[in-house]
């Protein structure tokens, strides 16, 4: 009897050696590949001057996403808030993928903040981040109403995840990082592999950090296109401005061209409605600018 019960303490003191846990330490913690993206030389330190900006982030959000472009931003003029979930106070949390890494001061909750307040919104990545926002109500709902009133939804890397759950991916073309390019087509997006900047429409995404560069200047160069009606709740299209899918990467000049009359579908809003969830798309007659031109493609309806 003594030597079956040596045994059986023997099995247990065993187990639990074998099974016993270690506190993780923040220096082992993985901090994933760096990334060296240059700066882009400031032109013009007032091209941004008078554009509010929101950059929508939750604990979980990749640093350099958030860090490069509130710089970027900020070093041409526009006021960039950051807006957080009502339950993250103060500050929110950046990491470098699994490894926490900065904390960020949180301007807005998002029950203080409506779609007209922005001129854009800019929707992060990261580790946790996505999780954490598609699963807010609220953050879903200011992410469609900025979109409805035609605001720029600009995305990056794991972000365009957060655009799934806000229904905007549907018939538009769009990028995201290698890992979600699957989840972004069974949403319904036209998805784009091998290209650093896609803009359809009011929606513009980019691949991961690395091509934070073409993303900032992507973002700049839409709002400078609509400078003069980015306050604007409706967002009508600008005399002489063109659609923002055809700003492209090289971020080259772009023209008016053609002659320009009211679209008779949209009635010069640029946007109307349809599908099982009544969504708002492009108008596919004038490609969402509200004037017919004679030059311009046609865009997808599948929304």
């Amino acid at each position: 009897m003594l030597k079956r019960m040596l045994v059986f303490l023997v099995l247990v003191f065993v187990a639990t050696v074998a099974f016993s846990y270690e506190a993780a330490k923040p220096e082992e913690v993985d901090a994933g590949m760096p990334y060296t993206v240059a700066a882009v030389p400031v032109a013009k330190a007032d091209s941004l001057k008078g554009m509010k900006i929101a950059i929508v982030a939750a604990h979980g959000f990749e640093q350099i996403e958030v860090t490069y472009p509130l710089e970027f931003l900020k070093a041409r003029g526009a006021q960039v808030d950051v807006i957080s979930p009502d339950w993250i106070k103060g500050r929110v949390l950046g990491v470098q993928f699994l490894k926490p890494s900065v904390w960020i001061p949180v301007t807005h909750n998002i029950s203080e903040v409506k779609p007209g307040d922005y001129c854009a919104l800019l929707v992060p990545g990261g580790a946790w981040n996505p999780i954490i926002m598609r699963t807010d109500a609220k953050i879903l709902d200011f992410i469609r109403g900025s979109a409805k009133a035609n605001k720029l939804i600009a995305s990056i890397c794991h972000g365009p995840q957060v655009l799934i759950s806000a229904g905007l991916v549907k018939g538009r073309e769009i990028t995201g990082v290698g890992d979600i390019r699957t989840d972004l087509a069974n949403a319904g997006g036209q998805v784009v592999h091998d290209q650093p900047l896609i803009v359809d429409g009011n929606i513009l995404t980019s691949r991961d950090p690395n091509d934070l560069a073409q993303f900032c200047q992507g973002i700049e160069a839409y709002m400078l296109k609509n400078s003069k009606f980015c306050k604007s709740q409706e967002m009508k299209p600008a005399e002489g401005s063109k659609p923002a899918m055809e700003i492209q990467a090289s971020m080259e000049e772009m023209q008016p061209s053609g002659s320009r009359t009211v679209c008779p579908d949209c009635k010069g809003t640029g946007r109307v409605f349809g599908g099982p969830g009544y969504y708002p798309y492009a108008c596919p007659h004038c490609n969402g600018t509200g004037y017919i031109t004679s030059n311009l493609p046609p865009v997808s309806t599948d929304h």
